[in-house]
């Protein structure tokens, strides 16, 4: 049984990537223009164990993604914790594995997006949440 065709389990962590990581199967990826492509089924193990693996496009070493590129990947951030309640946000790079990489890139703001992830997203979150039962149970 390859990787991709093992059960993934608990979802301990979303992890972010680059065009230029030379890892592959991931979950989702994240298109310059914004759209956001499902690869693997989120019931399917990718590239780490307990992990969802999200490729953004482009090549963050040399310049930062676009504002529409994060927006979605934001939108999706929020779609993987109304699933995943537990996961936490992490880059490639935190990994650790068989060698050193700066995924998902030096120009990539992971720092900004880890602290709208443990403020806002759990916000926004909620308030879907909210939403959904007062449309469900509501007068």
């Amino acid at each position: 049984m390859t990787s991709s065709q093992e059960q993934i389990g608990f979802v301990k962590f979303v992890l972010l990537h680059h065009d230029g990581c030379n890892r592959e199967s991931f979950h989702y990826r994240v298109e310059s223009e914004g759209t956001v492509r499902p690869l693997l089924p989120t019931t399917m193990r990718g590239q780490h164990p307990g992990s969802l693996g999200i490729v953004i496009s482009g090549q963050f070493d040399s310049e930062p993604p676009t504002s529409t590129q994060l927006d979605a990947l934001k939108n999706l951030l929020v779609e993987l914790k109304l699933q995943f309640p537990a996961y936490a946000l992490g880059a490639h790079r935190q990994v650790r594995g068989d060698f050193k990489t700066t995924c998902p890139g030096t120009k990539f703001p992971m720092k900004d997006l880890a602290q709208w992830a443990t403020k806002e997203l759990i916000q926004i979150r909620n308030e879907r949440l909210q939403t959904d039962i007062e449309s469900q149970y509501g007068p």
